[in-house]
């Protein structure tokens, strides 16, 4: 049997990571270098992703390197898991936070 390409894991990972964002913060216009601080990714490797979730219409990029998700998104209302463990749980209180400890 063919084994997947080591990058699959991470790669889904990552997206994991990115939609959890997004479920938390619905709305809520995030620059790419937040989200990529956020999910814990590099910012390139995040652009890239967060390029392909725009092309595919899981997000949207209201201005340059602004990324919202929606609240009606099919990406962040399709369920993969009741509740995202409270560990990784990223709401729009902690992107202010961010927002605020950051200026």
């Amino acid at each position: 049997m063919n084994e997947l390409p080591q990058e699959i894991p991470r790669l889904i990972q990552a997206l994991t990571r990115l939609r959890i964002i997004f479920q938390g913060t619905p709305d809520v216009e995030l620059m790419d270098s937040e989200v990529a601080e956020l999910a814990g990714l590099e910012e390139d490797e995040c652009r890239i992703l967060l390029s392909v979730l725009q092309q595919t219409g899981a997000i949207e990029r209201p201005r340059r390197r602004v990324f919202v998700c929606p609240r009606s998104s099919w990406w962040t209302a399709a369920r993969v898991r009741s509740h995202p463990p409270a560990s990784t749980r990223i709401d729009e209180a902690t992107v202010l936070n961010r927002r605020v400890r950051a200026s």
